[in-house]
C-alpha cells in the first residue's frame, strides 16, 4: 500500500524531539476508562498502549497504524500478558465496509517431540512466534506511515521506561520465582538485587528497545530473518529448544477465517479456529431463540450461563471447524436451545446494574493479593477506530504469566507457552497452530460498525463477550454499562469418561465484586430455583473486556477499559479528518 511519504519531513522532527525526552513514561491510571470522539477510538488495557494508538491517529496516521503502535507498547508495558515472542488474531473492518483477518498464531515447529510428560514452561514449550509476523502484514497491506514512526512510543518507553502499574506489579511479585531462575527474565525483568519493580518504580528494557529498533528498521525483517532470528535460533539449539532458523523464517501470518452470523438485527464478525470466534457466535445463536429482552437479569443470567456451556463444550465435538457453514448453524442453535432449562426467576430490586457507571474505576480496585497471579489466564485485547470507518480489533497473548518463562539474555522478550503442559489436549503436531479462546469481534447494522470488542482470560473470553454483546443489544444498555455489568461464568469441571473439562450447564460463578457485582440475594434465588452458583468476590475473575463503539446519529466514537483491569479509551483530538489515501 502506498504510504503517505509527503508527511516525512514533520515525522522525523517529531521523532528527534520526542527521543530527547529522557523522563520515563507515567501510566498511573485515571479516569480515562470511558472516552468520546468524534475523530476515531483506541482502547487498550495498559494507559500508555491507548496513548499511543491515539498519538499515531492525531498525526495522522489510521487505525491499522494505531493498532500496531498499540500492541507493540503493550509489549513493553504489559509483558506478563503478551509480547512479541507470542501470537495473536487480527480482525480489520475496512474503510470500503470488507473485512480480513489475520492468523497470526504461534506454529508448533518442524522438529517438535513431545516428551512423555507434558513440561509447564522452559525452552520445550516454545513455539514460531507469530505476532510480529501478524502485525508486519497489517502494516503492509492496510497501514499508511513509516513503521519507524509507529514504532516510536514503544522503543522510547522500553528505552527511557515507565512506572509500573499495581496490577503488573503484582503479577511481577507472584512470578518472582520464575524470574529467578531464568537468566533473561532475572536480566530483563529483576533490580540488580534480584527483587521485582514495586508499584510506581521505572522499568527500563534495554535489550527489548534495541530489538524493536532492528524490527522497526527492516519492516519486521530482522526477527525472522536477520540478527534477532539467528540469536533465537542459537539460543534454542543451546537449551534444548526446538525453533531452528529455518521455523522462523518459514513463517508467515495466515489468512484468518472470517466469519459472520446474524443475530437479531446485526451483523457478527469474527475469526473461527484455531480462534475462539466458533464458540462466539455458536452462543449467540442459542441465545437468539430466547427473548433476553423481556427478562431480568436474574433470568437472563441462567440463560447464558447454559448457552455458554453448551458453546463452550461444542469444541471437543468440531475442533478444527472444518466447515464453517455448520458453525454457523441456525438449526443447530435451534436443537440446542431445546436442551436449556428455561423458567422464570422473579427478582423484586434490580439491584446488580450499576447507577452511576463513572463512579466504578480501576482505582477503586484491590490490587493486592493473588489475583493477578500464576492461577489467572494473561491475555490482552485492544481495538482501535479512525474517522475514516477503518476499525481494527486484535487480541494477543503468551499463555500463562509470562509464558514459558524464558526471555533470550539479549533480546528482551518472553516467549509464548504453546507446546506441553499449558495447551495439553491441543493439536501439538508440527506445523500445527494450537486452537484458542481468543475471538477478536466486530459488529455491524446495515453496513455500519456498531462495536468491536474482545475480552482476555482464557475460557472465560466467549463469556465476556458474548454477555457484553447481550447486554448492548438486548438490553439496550450503553457500551460503559454494558462492560461494567457483572458477570457470570459456567464452573468447568473434569470429565473422566471423555477426558475433557466440560463446562456445567446449571452450576456457574458469579460475580459478586463489590460496588457493580452480583447482589447475594441473587445468588439464593438461583440456588433456589434449582442452579448451583458460587459468589466470586475477585476481580478480573470474570474476563478483561475492551471494546469501542460508533453512534451513527452523532457519528461518535466511545470507548470503554474493563474496570476489573488498569486500561484506559482515549478518543483522537484532531480538527478534520484525513483524506483518504
Amino acid at each position: 500500500m502506498m504510504k503517505n511519504n509527503i508527511l516525512l519531513p514533520l515525522f522525523s522532527c517529531l521523532f528527534m524531539v520526542s527521543c530527547q525526552n529522557k523522563e520515563p513514561e507515567k501510566s498511573e491510571p485515571k479516569s480515562t476508562q470511558f472516552a468520546q470522539s468524534t475523530q476515531g477510538m483506541a482502547v487498550a488495557a495498559q494507559p500508555l498502549a491507548a496513548a499511543a494508538g491515539q498519538r499515531i491517529l492525531e498525526i495522522g496516521g489510521n487505525a491499522a497504524d494505531a493498532a500496531i503502535a498499540t500492541s507493540f507498547v503493550l509489549a513493553v508495558v504489559e509483558p506478563t500478558m503478551n509480547g512479541i515472542g507470542g501470537r495473536s488474531q487480527i480482525l480489520i473492518r475496512k474503510t470500503d465496509g470488507s473485512f480480513q483477518a489475520y492468523n497470526a498464531m504461534t506454529e508448533i515447529p518442524a522438529a517438535y517431540l513431545a516428551p512423555e510428560k507434558p513440561v509447564p514452561s522452559g525452552y520445550g514449550t516454545i513455539a514460531i512466534p507469530g505476532l510480529v509476523a501478524g502485525l508486519m502484514r497489517l502494516h503492509k497491506e492496510h497501514g499508511s506511515l513509516p513503521l519507524e514512526i509507529i514504532m516510536e512510543s514503544a522503543i522510547n518507553i522500553a528505552t527511557q521506561g515507565f512506572e509500573i502499574l499495581p496490577g503488573e506489579a503484582a503479577r511481577h511479585q507472584v512470578a518472582l520465582k520464575f524470574m529467578r531462575q531464568d537468566p533473561g527474565l532475572r536480566r530483563q525483568m529483576l533490580k540488580q538485587d534480584s527483587l521485582n519493580y514495586k508499584v510506581g518504580e521505572v522499568l527500563k528494557q534495554p535489550d527489548l528497545a534495541q530489538t524493536l529498533t532492528r524490527i522497526a528498521k527492516t519492516n519486521g525483517m530482522d526477527f525472522y530473518h536477520g540478527e534477532t532470528a539467528q540469536r533465537i535460533a542459537d539460543d534454542m539449539h543451546a537449551n534444548g529448544g526446538f525453533v531452528t532458523a529455518t521455523d522462523l523464517a518459514n513463517y508467515k501470518a495466515l489468512n484468518g477465517r472470517y466469519l459472520t452470523i446474524k443475530y437479531r438485527d446485526y451483523d457478527i464478525h469474527t475469526i473461527a479456529a484455531p480462534a475462539g470466534g466458533g464458540l462466539v457466535v455458536k452462543a449467540l445463536n442459542i441465545l437468539e431463540q430466547f427473548d433476553l429482552q423481556s427478562m431480568n437479569d436474574v433470568e437472563w443470567a441462567t440463560i447464558m450461563n447454559q448457552a455458554l456451556a453448551i458453546a463452550a463444550n461444542s469444541r471437543f465435538d468440531d475442533y478444527e471447524e472444518g466447515d464453517l457453514s455448520i458453525v454457523a448453524s441456525k438449526s443447530w442453535a435451534i436443537e440446542q436451545a431445546k436442551k436449556i432449562r428455561h423458567e422464570p426467576i422473579s427478582k423484586s430490586a434490580e439491584t446488580t446494574t450499576l447507577a452511576d457507571p463513572q463512579n466504578y474505576l480501576a482505582s477503586a480496585v484491590d490490587w493486592s493479593g493473588n489475583t493477578w497471579g500464576a492461577n489467572s489466564h494473561h491475555t490482552t485485547h485492544f481495538a482501535t477506530a479512525d474517522c475514516q470507518g477503518m476499525v481494527v480489533s486484535i487480541t494477543q497473548t503468551l499463555g500463562p504469566l509470562f509464558g514459558s518463562k524464558v526471555i533470550t539474555p539479549g533480546l528482551g522478550f518472553v516467549y509464548a507457552a504453546t507446546m506441553g503442559e499449558y495447551l495439553s489436549g491441543t493439536d501439538q503436531a508440527p506445523g500445527a497452530r494450537p486452537r484458542t479462546t481468543i475471538a477478536p469481534t466486530i459488529i455491524t447494522k446495515n453496513g455500519v460498525t456498531i462495536m468491536a470488542l474482545g475480552a482476555a482470560g482464557g475460557l472465560t473470553i466467549l463469556s465476556g463477550i458474548v454477555q457484553t454483546i447481550s447486554r448492548f443489544i438486548d438490553q439496550n444498555k450503553s457500551l460503559r454499562s454494558a462492560v461494567l455489568a457483572p458477570r457470570i461464568e459456567p464452573i468447568v469441571t473434569f470429565d473422566s469418561v471423555s477426558g475433557n473439562y466440560r463446562a456445567q450447564a446449571l452450576k456457574f460463578n458469579a460475580e459478586c465484586t463489590p460496588i457493580n457485582g452480583w447482589a447475594f440475594s441473587d445468588t439464593l434465588k438461583w440456588q433456589n430455583a434449582g442452579f448451583e452458583v458460587t459468589a466470586i468476590e475477585k476481580y478480573g475473575a470474570f474476563s478483561r473486556v475492551h471494546a469501542l463503539s460508533f453512534d451513527e446519529a452523532s457519528a461518535q466514537w466511545s470507548g470503554a477499559a474493563d474496570a476489573d483491569w488498569e486500561g484506559a479509551a482515549f478518543g483522537a483530538r484532531v480538527s478534520d479528518c484525513p483524506p483518504k489515501l
